[in-house]
């Protein structure tokens, strides 16, 4: 029930903490209640479960560079922050779910689903996935420890501790997770199979340290660190392996903790590295992005509030295999952007909040992004609201400067992917025991980025990215939470999402079959004394076989035009420090696919999600 409650406080929608109530978006905080009862091994796992949220998977975690990308409302063009701050990679323009901070790092997660470009800029265009890190100096002295096996030899180990002494807190967590090779259902014989060369072995670690300055002043030191490494089950080559490092760190002051006049000042280093291990087709690359946000929010009066700042980061990538040949193989990217939304509360119960950013980004020039958002507070726990943006997506160092002979060309004359958003919605708290939402979006974008063959009439594959499209989107999302009594709760969604795009040759505007039309959602708890038991069911209709894409090729989608998977989790307090868990996934033993596609002459699915597996484990304080 934590997950969508109203009388939550969020910060990602206006860059200030305000209550969900008094926020016109379409935001959901996955809460660390949630987070510690629903078993989820990663915090992909936490977001694949928020309505409107699709993570591009398959069972093989990581797999194939780790790409598992986060999509919001149909929208590959997602900001992810950790702690407000940026950490989507220049070359791709993502950030995979599976190289998020461990759960038992995070305190909360807040998901913004819609235009984010007028307070963030670049890659906001589907929304902001923000994951809020947990601090020393707010827990206390505590130690965790856990442990799990499971399914395909899975081990999972993790540890946190954290501490707060004279105004100094901090908060450390080392995780390992590994796993061999794991089984899907055959979609066109039943069998039970092993993926090949689809282990994974995964080490994590974070360290957060805050120190208290007088009474409402802060500096916090943070790193993470994360290395992935396994197999490349789909790449055809029972050799190829991939291998992923991100090193990040941060320093940040704030000033003025939780008054009107609150502001911060920080600077960060990304560190990512890259390598695929392959015969035919080997990847590596580094990248190093630096940046410095400076934020200030003044409270006009009591009906006025202000929030105003500047930014600035700098990405360089080193692509050894992609960007050369006679093209220099370092390459970078900069922006400089300053942003400011007002809040005007009015008529006691209204909200306006305007807003524009002015973003000078060093390859496609600057751009402008306003956006409008109204709130009408119904009650305390209730609102209405209607929002709309423009919408901006600078083209990632890839599109602009990938290059392998045979294979692409640069181009880095490319223009920004531009359009807007439109938003509409309501939160009701019907009664004490029952809480309502929806939301209906609409959105454009113009001069959409994909890439052209060069010669479609020799064997070769020698492509450039250009400007060729227009995306439409629309969709609907509708969820509600219900308590029956102290022991017995409920919880349902369902989504629809219509992608269409316009080629510019010919044939107007096509319905992506990649997309999934629609999707449902049902969970049951039953929570009583030492007890939790979670039962999670899911269900996609309407997926496509086949569609028509660019230049009226056929396309292949889904292996079925639906499926429905059951997940089942328990846990048991044996006292006040220890309990024990179990995670059943995939409990009916469905076969289906979270990413489209399949192969042509056997019909096989080629990203297949794993068959019925399960996790057990235990955790203890100290």
């Amino acid at each position: 029930m934590q997950a969508f409650s109203l009388d939550t406080m969020v910060v990602t929608a206006s860059r200030v903490e305000t209550s969900k109530a008094d926020t016109p978006a379409n935001i959901t905080v996955i809460s660390q209640e949630k987070l510690e009862e629903s078993n989820y091994a990663d915090a992909a796992e936490a977001l694949a479960d928020v309505p409107g949220v699709n993570i591009l998977s398959s069972g093989a975690k990581g797999s194939n560079m780790g790409q598992d990308v986060i999509m919001l409302n149909g929208d590959k063009r997602v900001l992810v922050l950790i702690d407000g701050r940026r950490v989507d990679v220049a070359s791709s323009g993502n950030y995979s779910a599976d190289w998020l901070p461990p759960v038992n790092a995070i305190e909360k997660i807040e998901v913004l689903k819609g235009a984010g470009s007028a307070l963030y800029g670049t890659d906001a265009v589907g929304g902001v996935i923000n994951v809020i890190t947990k601090k020393g100096s707010k827990i206390g002295d505590k130690v965790t420890a856990k442990a799990a096996t499971g399914s395909w030899d899975t081990e999972q180990y993790g540890v946190t501790a954290s501490g707060n002494n004279d105004g100094v807190g901090i908060f450390v967590s080392a995780n390992k997770e590994k796993r061999g090779n794991y089984s899907y259902k055959n979609n066109k014989t039943g069998a039970i199979t092993e993926m090949n060369n689809s282990g994974y072995d995964d080490t994590g670690a974070t360290i957060k340290l805050d120190k208290a300055i007088g009474d409402n002043d802060r500096v916090t030191l943070q790193a993470e660190h994360f290395l992935t490494e396994g197999g490349a089950p789909f790449s055809g080559r029972l050799s190829d392996a991939y291998q992923r490092l991100n090193n990040n760190v941060a320093l940040r002051y704030d000033w003025n903790e939780n008054k009107d006049n609150a502001g911060f000042a920080q600077i960060y280093k990304n560190y990512h590295h890259s390598y695929f291990y392959s015969t035919k087709y080997p990847s590596d690359f580094t990248e190093n992005r630096h940046g410095v946000e400076v934020q200030q929010n003044w409270k006009l009066d009591e009906k006025n509030s202000l929030t105003g700042g500047i930014e600035y980061y700098k990405a360089e990538v080193d692509n050894v295999s992609l960007y050369s040949g006679s093209y220099a193989y370092n390459k970078s990217i900069d922006n400089k952007a300053a942003y400011l939304e007002e809040r005007w509360q009015f008529g006691g119960s209204w909200q306006l909040n305007s807003g524009v950013r002015y973003d000078e980004h060093s390859r496609y020039g600057s751009e402008m992004t306003p956006h409008f958002a109204l709130n009408k507070k119904i009650s305390e726990d209730s609102n209405a609201y209607i929002s709309w943006g423009k919408v901006f997506n600078a083209p990632t160092t890839d599109q602009l400067y990938k290059y392998v002979a045979g294979m692409g060309k640069p181009n880095p004359d490319l223009k920004p992917e531009t359009g807007d958003v439109l938003t509409i919605g309501v939160n009701k708290k019907i009664s004490e025991k029952t809480n309502f939402s929806a939301s209906i979006f609409s959105s454009k974008l113009n001069d959409a980025i994909g890439w052209k063959d060069l010669n479609p009439t020799d064997a070769d594959t020698e492509k450039t990215a250009i400007n060729i499209s227009s995306e439409k989107r629309r969709g609907l999302e509708i969820s509600a939470d219900h308590r029956f009594d102290d022991n017995w709760s409920m919880d349902a969604s369902y989504t629809y999402l219509q992608v269409k795009s316009d080629y510019a040759d010919g044939y107007g505007y096509l319905t992506d079959g990649s997309a999934k039309p629609n999707v449902y959602r049902a969970g049951v708890k039953f929570k009583k004394d030492k007890l939790l038991v979670d039962l999670t069911m899911k269900a996609a209709t309407g997926q496509a076989y086949t569609y028509i894409g660019k230049g009226g090729t056929t396309k292949r989608a889904y292996t079925d035009n639906s499926y429905f998977t059951v997940d089942v989790g328990a846990q048991y307090k044996l006292n006040d420090k220890a309990k024990i868990f179990l995670q059943l996934n995939n409990l009916n033993n469905a076969a289906y696919q979270e990413i489209s596609g399949w192969n042509s002459t056997s019909g096989f699915a080629t990203y297949p999600m794993a068959s019925r597996n399960f996790v057990v484990g235990m955790e203890y304080n100290f």
